[in-house]
């Protein structure tokens, strides 16, 4: 009895993965954001702080998503009548569904962004934080003089 094992031994073509330049690309801009990981390398970037009148016409009323402290991720609309909506996704849910989140914004006497929110059953403490604006990025600080304070990507959902 002879097998033929010459098929073992055959040049095949290894077709290129197509996601591979998306990883790629990933993985270059990845350093990008992870540097502007605190405020001061935010600034060094060249980050602005966003004015009142800047957050109103380039914020309320667009779909900013962005991720939480705790982890998991945000999707809410400020509206013009001071009122926040969307929707959380927790880091830790089973199946990673959406909790709702309602609250009020207002902008105080220096021009920051001033938040009172529930998420699902969970009343957020007020806060009061900086925007601030780096090429199409946003980023939200509650401090907006120690370089060390962390800053949130914000983005406007397309």
């Amino acid at each position: 009895m002879h097998l033929d094992v010459t098929f073992l031994f055959q040049e095949k073509e290894v077709q290129q993965p197509t996601s591979l330049p998306l990883g790629f690309a990933l993985l270059l801009w990845a350093p990008l954001v992870m540097a502007q990981s605190n405020l001061g390398e935010l600034l060094d970037a060249g980050a602005k702080v966003l004015s009142a009148e800047e957050f109103r016409n380039e914020v309320v009323q667009r779909v900013i998503v962005g991720p939480t402290l705790a982890g998991g991720r945000i999707e809410v609309l400020y509206s013009t009548k001071g009122s926040i909506q969307g929707v959380g996704i927790p880091r830790t849910a089973p199946t990673r569904s959406a909790t709702p989140v309602n609250g009020e914004w207002k902008i105080d006497e220096n021009g920051k962004i001033c938040t009172s929110m529930v998420i699902g059953d969970t009343f957020l403490p007020y806060r009061c934080q900086s925007w601030f604006k780096s090429g199409d990025q946003y980023f939200v600080s509650d401090v907006d003089s120690d370089r060390k304070a962390r800053v949130l990507l914000r983005t406007v959902k397309q």
